[in-house]
């Protein structure tokens, strides 16, 4: 820790940002954490009871104070970790007597903002102060779009997936006091977009990828602007009973959907990508207040629906994974889920306050075996309707299958093979299996399901690469299927596709 010592350089003017105006107790700073997300970096500040607190700026150089009243810090500092942020020092000292000062040193100009925070079941009041990357806030926006179609090109199918909570935000804590919801989410959610990265056809993009909070409205907008398809959020449930458990999934509620249209509409100036496709975009400042309002209902009327079908799809997914709380997917008023023009899905996966199942929802095995079914829901829900243009609609009108299949309750290796029609030998040869066991979530690779009726007649101008790109195979694999020596192939050739 630094003490406070006078600039050598004479203070510029200084602008006020916030201050907290209610008379309080003096109260002790104990401890202060720090989070780093893609576009702001946050410090919160422990403090024992409410406190007064100015926050400004000052330049030559550029830093931001904070002045909080009548205080003590009982904190060090020294845990903070500045990498990646522009934070460059933190300086602390007394001034007046009995106020603290907290001089941030900064690389780069901010905008910071602040707000203080209630106690709650884990934390006492908070002090909460953002540092908003100036860069990324001026920067365009890119015009991110789903890749159009040209030619033989099929694009993939965006899911979007949402760790519940992060950073100072923990959700709920576990029935032992260090199992948190932010964390078990985390890692279900990169799982399941490993799942999904792996699967020819699909692009998964995580709305957070680390120990940071995103804002509940920032999550749906991030999804939109890379042009989801489906909006999956992960999380873990808490009761005040320990007997708790199984899995829900929510959607929307109509009452909340409403609501929604008609703020919408109210802010329609600032909303232009709300009835966006892959076509392009439909502005609603251009509209009517009623035309507007008739389009966007209609919009969240289809993706309440869909939201609906997706959550069928997984939940039948996850029975036998693990307990299913309610076997039909739940509506409900959550902001998270709020786009009109996204199926949106939120699925808590058990409960924390369980001890057997927070343990469970802890493992990394549990959690791959979760992420597993959400994948194999979330490619039902698609293949039974994919979106036009997208390699998984030319699978299905094709008669191609995804070649996976994740093991139920009751299930029997035999009977996968008959249902699959092919041997017990090969299905055990291709997943590594010694013998007939096999457990509920195991992932199984089903052989030869890919290339059944899986054909390709070249047509004018087409190379051996560029089929082997659009089948997302190998050239090398392309060849050995055909038995080709070299790229040569001829017009109206039929290749066969080898198993995806």
């Amino acid at each position: 820790m630094m003490s406070m010592m006078k600039p050598s350089k004479p203070f510029f003017a200084a602008v006020a940002i916030a201050t907290l105006c209610s008379p309080v107790e003096a109260a002790e700073i104990q401890e202060v954490r720090m989070w780093r997300a893609p576009d702001h970096t946050r410090l919160v500040f422990d403090l024992s009871g409410q406190a007064d607190y100015n926050l400004f700026t000052l330049e030559n150089p550029y830093r931001v104070v904070i002045d909080i009243a009548d205080s003590q810090l009982q904190d060090d500092l020294s845990g903070l970790d500045f990498t990646a942020s522009p934070i460059e020092e933190v300086r602390s000292g007394i001034r007046e007597g009995d106020d603290v000062r907290i001089v941030l040193d900064l690389t780069t100009e901010v905008r910071p903002t602040s707000f203080s925070l209630a106690p709650n079941a884990e934390f006492g009041d908070r002090l909460v102060v953002d540092l908003f990357d100036l860069e990324a806030q001026s920067a365009p926006v890119p015009a991110i779009s789903r890749p159009q179609l040209d030619g033989g090109s099929r694009r993939d199918i965006v899911v979007a997936i949402s760790a519940g909570h992060g950073g100072e935000d923990p959700g709920s804590i576990g029935y032992d006091g260090r199992i948190k919801e932010k964390n078990v989410t985390l890692a279900i959610s990169r799982a399941l977009y490993n799942r999904l990265d792996a699967t020819p056809g699909y692009q998964p993009v995580l709305i957070r990828e680390g120990d940071y909070y995103v804002n509940l409205k920032r999550r749906p907008q991030i999804a939109r602007d890379h042009r989801a398809d489906l909006f999956v959020a992960v999380h873990a449930d808490w009761y005040r009973s320990s007997r708790a458990n199984g899995v829900t999934v929510y959607a929307l509620s109509g009452d909340r959907a409403d609501r929604e249209n008609a703020a919408r509409i109210a802010e329609k100036e600032n909303s232009s990508d709300l009835l966006g496709g892959v076509g392009g975009d439909l502005e609603l400042a251009s509209l009517d207040d009623d035309v507007a309002l008739t389009l966007v209902s209609l919009q969240m009327a289809w993706s309440m629906e869909q939201s609906l079908l997706a959550g069928t799809e997984i939940l039948a997914s996850l029975d036998g994974v693990t307990r299913l709380r309610r076997d039909k997917v739940q509506q409900a008023s959550l902001q998270v889920l709020n786009s009109p023009d996204i199926p949106s899905i939120l699925i808590e996966t058990g409960y924390l306050t369980n001890p057997a199942e927070a343990r469970r929802l802890n493992s990394a095995s549990f959690q791959e075996r979760l992420a597993a079914a959400i994948a194999q829901g979330v490619m039902s829900y698609f293949y039974s309707a994919p979106p036009d243009g997208t390699l998984v609609a030319w699978q299905k009108s094709n008669g191609i299958v995804p070649g996976s299949y994740t093991v139920r309750r009751f299930d029997n290796l035999s009977e996968i093979a008959e249902r699959f029609a092919v041997s017990l030998a090969e299905l055990k040869a291709v997943n590594g299996l010694r013998s007939d066991t096999i457990r509920i979530g195991q992932l199984l690779t089903i052989p030869g399901v890919g290339a059944r009726d899986s054909e390709h007649t070249t047509r004018p101008g087409e190379t051996l690469s560029e089929i082997a790109a659009l089948y997302r195979i190998s050239v090398s694999q392309l060849r050995r299927a055909n038995n080709l020596s070299g790229d040569h192939i001829l017009v109206g050739q039929v290749l066969k596709i080898p198993s995806l």
